[in-house]
């Protein structure tokens, strides 16, 4: 019997069990900040899991370890607690946070986006066990917050934990992923001289300003990337610091989505935007555009202020962990993810990451939430194969597509 074989029974074995703890995750809210009682669920989870070390780092991050033979490199499981807003519950067929089973879906909020594959990647150490098979190296499993808004978790469990490479858990349809589009956020101000509407020569109206600045965009020039295709720049929020309807207001302020390809020049785009607002500025009027600086207080009480951006990156088709985790699991080339994820601030701080999850794209950040079990079983297969595979030491790669890693 190979390994892959020991593995898909274990994983079968193991599915009840991942699925209802990602159902007990689903069912406490956890709002980036707010993720203190799912983190308990993570941590009493790899206790009970008989994981060789957990710990919870000062921003609140669970990290778990499994320690291997000691011959191969470290491997990071990452995933993030936070969720999106279920929005208006009445879109919902059931309860956003009932966490139930039916016609082979675990449904709620963040079931796929994601507290089932991040369930996954928990279930990942016993799995393992449960086949018999060690890796060469040590997986950490991590579940960070604050990543719906930033990442702060990533960014910090980056600075103490460093490990030769990541599988980073978001929903790829159980796919590979090698890189993904980054995003920035943008905010342009725009200030004028309130006064009433009713005598609009003795203010300065920034509403004018700012419908020139918006008809300006449509030819910025943009990056371009061969796997990636062309940035895009979106207008996204808009303010005006005045809810009176007879007030001309003081200023208004607009936010910009700029999702990125590798080889984006944040400086040259935000001092093109800077051109095109002073050219439609009037007289005493001021504006500025800036990247944004996100204020992030997580659950254990730690504080920073990050600028709001998600680097994109691309692994290149042959860097060893594309390569080594394509025959793990023998299957399509790695693609790209449209969105951005923590991988981006992990590859930025020398971790590259490899993406791979339970999940369907379409059903994140929607009502009626859902990820299939059928995918779920498939991803502890997956996690498991790209444990053995990622660790193992260079000589030893053959090994693993033979089916003889290392045993307990």
């Amino acid at each position: 019997m190979s390994f892959g074989a020991e593995i898909r029974m274990a994983a079968a074995a193991q599915l009840n069990a991942t699925v209802a703890f990602a159902s007990r995750l689903v069912q406490v809210p956890s709002m980036p900040g707010q993720e203190g009682a799912v983190a308990a669920l993570v941590r009493q989870e790899m206790e009970t899991q008989h994981y060789d070390e957990v710990q919870v780092d000062d921003a609140g991050n669970v990290v778990g370890v499994l320690r291997g033979a000691g011959s191969g490199r470290s491997l990071l499981l990452l995933g993030h607690m936070d969720q999106v807003s279920p929005g208006d519950r009445t879109h919902w067929q059931t309860d956003p946070y009932s966490g139930h089973v039916a016609d082979g879906y675990l449904w709620g909020r963040a079931s796929t986006d994601m507290k089932g594959p991040l369930a996954c990647q928990v279930q990942t150490v016993p799995l393992l066990r449960a086949a018999g098979l060690l890796p060469a190296g040590d997986i950490y499993v991590a579940a960070v917050v604050m990543e719906e808004i930033g990442g702060l978790g990533a960014q910090h469990l980056a600075t103490w934990l460093h490990t030769d490479c990541a599988v980073v858990g978001e929903p790829s349809s159980c796919l590979l992923k090698r890189g993904h589009r980054g995003r920035t956020g943008l905010v342009v101000s725009i200030a004028g001289r309130a006064a009433h509407a009713s005598t609009p020569d003795r203010g300065i109206n920034p509403h004018p300003i700012a419908a020139a600045f918006l008809l300006s965009l449509h030819d910025v020039p943009l990056a371009f990337h061969p796997d990636f295709g062309v940035d895009t720049l979106v207008p996204t929020v808009y303010h005006s610091d005045n809810e009176s309807i007879n007030v001309i207001p003081e200023s208004v302020t607009i936010h910009l989505d700029w999702r990125t390809v590798p080889g984006s020049d944040q400086e040259a785009l935000v001092k093109a935007l800077q051109t095109r607002l002073d050219a439609v500025l009037t007289p005493g009027s001021r504006g500025t555009v800036a990247v944004v600086q996100d204020d992030m207080t997580s659950y254990s009480g730690m504080r920073l202020c990050l600028p709001s951006i998600f680097p994109s990156y691309a692994l290149a088709p042959d860097h060893w962990a594309v390569q080594a985790a394509e025959r793990a699991l023998g299957g399509e080339p790695a693609g790209i993810w449209p969105f951005a994820t923590d991988g981006g601030h992990l590859n930025a701080a020398g971790i590259p990451p490899i993406g791979f999850g339970p999940g369907l794209e379409e059903h994140c950040h929607v009502a009626d939430e859902r990820i299939s079990l059928a995918q779920m079983e498939e991803a502890l297969v997956g996690n498991a194969l790209l444990a053995l595979a990622l660790t193992d030491s260079p000589a030893a790669q053959s090994s693993i597509a033979s089916g003889t890693p290392s045993r307990r």
